[in-house]
């Protein structure tokens, strides 16, 4: 459970136990005093701001709160004789008759003087314990209350995380020319399945304030694809960076699974791991040298991504969902998918329904001839936002590449060069 729900259950917990402590001490209180002691709790508990507490306090003065001299129990003025331990409370002058309360020497109806055998112990008042605790309760709590709330807020606002720049799918290979980094991966893959973290923190930037740390996250033993992200979270008082594994039910190609992090934050750094939804352990390596965080994603890794999700047939709905997303259509907007798969020629309709972007249909034909080359029976994609229409057969995709757009489906190298050329220098980032 997060700190911002223990923080929650806190503050809850404060704004119940007051009225709690109200009500208990005014029950007591009022069934002493023989007041009607379940409509003063209510009263006293429910009232806002302590005000049904001030009230009874006010009101209970003209009730009584004498106690027995000899069981300390409560009893009420009429009393005759304590009805708990049956203690006389008043006697009766011997010369006019009439009752003769208790401490007094003589009687104040006829001035006899009280004989000392008469003599009734003066009646006590009951000391009331329960009430200062009450109000330094009443007091405290709230204090306590706006104190944590005040820690809380300036705690959520101290944490500014600055920037979170990711790059996955990384091999081992890709790493060959850092000894340090490739020693520690090797060293990983010997320890077993887990996940294994390599952190470099750099020195503090005095004139931005900035904690900056270059991460490797690396998790062996998988044989499903994954979603892996970074994002820099903070709550009411910590801030942190959370990589975050989504698994999935995709076969997947184990040496596919480095990821690499380069996080800036003007708060003390920490990393969390979490592995859908759960947090999850892991072993952290520190080192002396930034870890080369590598910028564009290279080709061949773009290229497997994309290779491992290629497919027989287009009438594998879940399948094409999946392949679609990987060639990043989601660029221009929200889309819908039709598939053609009744009769020849086999088709795959990608429609945007909330598109963000002027529709472009130049900037489509990489995406559609990705898909023709990956889907083996599909013979044409078309690409829409309902007004303009973008078409691409897998004759005219193979004609432009000089080769049969089905071969991306064969030789992932061919893919990996398709991409190479299209994109150039700029990062590919699936």
């Amino acid at each position: 459970m997060d700190a911002a729900y223990f923080y929650l259950i806190f503050v809850v917990a404060l704004f119940l136990v007051l009225p709690i402590l109200i009500g208990v001490y005014v029950y007591r209180d009022a069934n002493s005093r023989g007041m009607n002691a379940a409509l003063w709790t209510l009263i006293a508990a429910l009232a806002p701001s302590g005000i049904g507490l001030i009230i009874y306090l006010v009101v209970r003065s003209d009730y009584n709160s004498l106690e027995c001299p000899n069981c300390k129990a409560p009893i009420l003025e009429e009393y005759s004789s304590c009805p708990k331990c049956g203690t006389s409370l008043k006697a009766k002058c011997t010369n006019c008759g009439k009752a003769i309360a208790s401490g007094w020497q003589n009687c104040a109806h006829c001035g006899e003087p009280v004989p000392a055998d008469a003599m009734i112990p003066t009646l006590p008042k009951r000391k009331d314990n329960g009430l200062g605790k009450i109000l330094v309760a009443v007091i405290l709590i709230p204090v306590l209350i706006i104190s944590t709330l005040v820690f809380g807020l300036a705690s959520f606002r101290s944490g500014h995380p600055t920037s979170v720049g990711s790059v996955d799918g990384m091999r081992i290979e890709d790493f060959a020319e850092n000894k340090v980094v490739s020693d520690w991966l090797k060293s990983c893959d010997a320890s077993g399945t887990g996940i294994y973290v390599l952190e470099y923190q750099y020195p503090k930037d005095k004139s931005s304030n900035l904690n900056r740390s270059n991460y490797i996250v690396y998790r062996t033993g998988l044989s499903k694809d994954v979603s892996v992200a970074a994002v820099g979270f903070q709550n009411f008082f910590k801030e942190s960076l959370r990589v975050e594994y989504n698994d999935s039910e995709i076969t997947g190609a184990t040496d596919y699974h480095i990821y690499q992090v380069d996080y800036s934050t003007t708060a003390k750094v920490q990393l969390e791991v979490l592995v859908n939804g759960q947090k999850a352990d892991y072993k952290l390596t520190t080192s002396t040298n930034p870890l080369l965080f590598i910028d564009p994603v290279p080709w061949r890794n773009g290229a497997a991504n994309l290779y491992k999700l290629r497919l027989d047939y287009l009438g594998d709905n879940s399948g094409v969902s999946r392949l679609v997303k990987e060639t990043g259509l989601e660029f221009a907007g929200d889309y819908t998918l039709e598939l053609k798969t009744s009769e020849k020629p086999y088709g795959l309709r990608v429609i945007y329904t909330d598109a963000i972007m002027d529709f472009e249909t130049n900037i489509y034909s990489p995406y559609a001839t990705e898909l023709l080359g990956l889907i083996k029976n599909l013979d044409y994609v078309e690409i829409t936002d309902g007004e303009s229409t973008f078409r691409l057969t897998a004759d005219e995709a193979s004609q432009t590449l000089g080769h049969d757009v089905k071969d991306f489906g064969t030789d992932p190298s061919k893919l990996e060069a398709y991409l190479k050329s299209i994109y150039g220098d700029n990062q590919f980032d699936q």
